[in-house]
C-alpha cells in the first residue's frame, strides 16, 4: 500500500501538512486524509486552491488573532466552515515579543503562556476537530508556534508518542526556506520581518514542544485531566473516533 504524501505543497502557503499516519500506543494509527495543520491560508493561488478542493477542506480552523485576520483576510474561494479561534490578540501579548538579539526564554515557558491565555479558544478549535465536517485544516501565521500547541494536543489525546509529536513539530523547519524565498519575490516586507526574527524563533526545536507537553502534564497530572479543565470530556472520544483507524 502507498503511504500518502504528509506534505502539502502550495505555491503561495507553507507548512500544510497531514497529521495521519502517526503510531498510537495502543497499536492504531491516525486516519489519512482528516486533520491537516497549516501556516496561513489566506494568500493562496488559483493552482493551490484547486489543490485544496481536491484534498477537499470543509472545515478552517483561523488560531490568528483579530488583528491578522483584519489584515491579511482569511482563506478565499474555498467553500468551507470557518471558525475564527485566537489564541490570543495583539495588544494583549502573552507572552514578551522578541527583539533581534533577544535570547531564547526556557523551553515550553511561551508555549504554556500562550495555552493559558487562549485556553477558550483551544477548547472551541478542539470541539471543531472532534465534531467538524472532516477534512479539518487548523492554521495559524507561520503554522509553528499556535498551530504547534493544537496540533500537540490533538496527537497527545489520540495516543500519539511524544517521540513523534516531536517529530512531527520540527517538520515545520522544511518550510522555512521555501517561505523566506516566495517572500523575498512576492512580499519584500513580510521577507524582512522574517530575516529580523532572532533565529531561535524562526525554526523549530524539539525541547520546546516536549517541555509544553511536560509542563501540561505536570501541571494537571495528564493531558486528559488538562482537557477537562478545559471543558472537554466527551469530545476525547469524539477525537479518537473520527481521527483514529478501525
Amino acid at each position: 500500500m502507498t503511504t500518502p504524501n504528509r506534505h502539502v505543497t502550495f505555491e503561495a502557503g507553507f507548512n500544510c501538512r497531514d497529521l495521519g499516519g502517526y503510531a498510537t500506543e495502543d497499536g492504531r494509527r491516525v486516519r489519512w486524509g482528516v486533520v491537516y495543520r497549516s501556516g496561513s491560508l489566506h494568500r493562496l493561488t488559483t493552482k493551490d486552491l484547486e489543490i485544496a478542493n481536491r484534498i477537499g477542506f470543509n472545515t478552517v480552523i483561523d488560531l490568528r488573532s483579530g488583528a491578522e485576520l483584519e489584515r491579511s483576510g482569511r482563506s478565499f474561494g474555498l467553500d468551507v466552515t470557518f471558525h475564527h479561534a485566537p489564541l490570543f490578540e495583539e495588544e494583549a501579548l502573552p507572552f514578551k515579543w522578541a527583539e533581534p538579539d533577544d535570547p531564547e526564554p526556557p523551553p515550553g515557558e511561551d508555549y504554556v503562556a500562550i495555552a493559558e491565555n487562549g485556553a477558550t479558544a483551544l477548547a472551541a478549535a478542539l470541539r471543531v476537530i472532534a465534531e467538524g465536517d472532516h477534512p479539518v485544516v487548523f492554521h495559524c501565521a507561520a503554522g509553528k508556534d499556535r498551530t504547534g500547541i493544537l496540533a500537540s494536543l490533538v496527537l497527545a489525546t489520540l495516543g500519539v508518542s511524544d517521540k513523534s509529536i516531536i517529530e512531527d513539530y520540527e517538520l515545520t523547519n522544511r518550510s522555512l526556506a521555501p517561505h523566506l524565498a516566495w517572500a523575498k519575490v512576492n512580499d519584500p516586507a513580510e521577507a524582512a520581518e522574517i530575516a529580523a526574527r532572532p533565529p531561535w524563533l524562526r525554526r523549530t526545536s524539539g525541547p520546546v514542544i516536549e517541555a509544553f507537553l511536560e509542563r501540561t502534564r505536570s501541571t494537571y497530572g495528564s493531558i486528559e485531566n488538562y482537557l477537562s479543565e478545559l471543558g472537554i470530556g466527551p469530545e476525547t472520544q469524539g477525537l479518537r473516533n473520527r481521527l483514529l483507524e478501525a
